[in-house]
């Protein structure tokens, strides 16, 4: 079915296929409503498994980004390969994780759209569980871990090049994933992915140790010398997943946020990963 057709149901012709629909935990009246108006807003059918809820957040499985990819005609191909000893390297990726590129061709694009996908070799060690419990291990990536790792380099190479705003199915599990920054805001009557709030303006680039540093939703902090605007804005175009876990191999600092990390390092240290930032920004576009 195609998204023209989708976006043309009213709520309850989609609610009668997102019933039909298998999603791996009993939905509340609340998901498949939500459900039903994000799938009517970008169609995509959630029978087919193209859209699914966890956590009362929608996501989008790599069918659905190909089909809307193929449906725009302007994908030119997609071209996928193990990383290199260099950028495993480069990376910091450790022996035991699967590491993937994807490049993404966009007629009319002088440059494909690059995505990474990682697979930790603790993703696919079974978990434990208990009793009813569906979302202790994630069967796919035990089973076949190194497609999982390929699928999330495509994602993202996908959600690069055709943007849609919703954070992918595949991700799900990953350590380096983080939902609450990661997952966007969703108005439930509309089905609309919400506006982010304007940050209030800033006379310089970099905010003073001393001055008390504004709060976004997603990324605070009360020591940086760093945009911290920028950052959450430069981390969300590069999709760059495992940042917490560079900053943490690289700096040795710990944090449950990357704002609360980058606050513990050096004024040295910040100003060598603006750099770091930077240059993969570059390299992106």
């Amino acid at each position: 079915m195609e998204s023209t057709e989708l976006m043309r149901m009213g709520e309850s012709q989609m609610l009668k296929r997102v019933e039909m629909a298998k999603f791996p935990q009993e939905l509340t009246v609340a998901d498949k409503k939500l459900l039903a108006q994000v799938a009517i807003t970008y169609g995509f059918d959630p029978l087919m498994g193209e859209i699914s809820i966890y956590q009362g957040r929608p996501f989008v499985s790599i069918d659905g980004r190909y089909r809307k990819a193929q449906e725009s005609g302007l994908l030119d191909g997609v071209e996928t390969r193990p990383a290199t000893e260099q950028e495993r390297k480069d990376w910091g990726i450790p022996d035991g994780d699967y590491f993937f590129r994807a490049e993404v061709y966009v007629k009319g694009a002088s440059h494909p759209f690059i995505g990474w996908g990682r697979v930790h070799s603790s993703e696919t060690r079974p978990g434990s569980k208990k009793p009813g419990d569906t979302t202790s291990t994630f069967k796919p990536i035990q089973s076949n871990p190194q497609r999982m790792a390929e699928k999330r380099a495509e994602a993202q190479a996908l959600r690069k090049a055709f943007h849609i705003p919703l954070p992918s199915i595949e991700d799900i599990g990953s350590p380096d994933y983080d939902i609450d920054s990661t997952a966007v805001a969703v108005n439930t009557t509309t089905g609309e992915i919400a506006e982010p709030k304007e940050p209030k303006p800033q006379k310089e680039k970099q905010v003073k140790a001393e001055e008390p540093v504004q709060e976004t939703e997603e990324v605070t902090a009360t020591e940086s010398k760093i945009d911290l605007q920028w950052l959450k804005e430069s981390l969300e175009q590069l999709q760059w997943t495992d940042c917490g876990e560079y900053l943490m191999n690289k700096y040795k600092v710990k944090g449950s946020r990357i704002s609360e990390m980058v606050g513990k390092l050096t004024p040295e240290q910040q100003a060598e990963f603006v750099s770091e930032v930077q240059r993969r920004l570059d390299a992106d576009r």
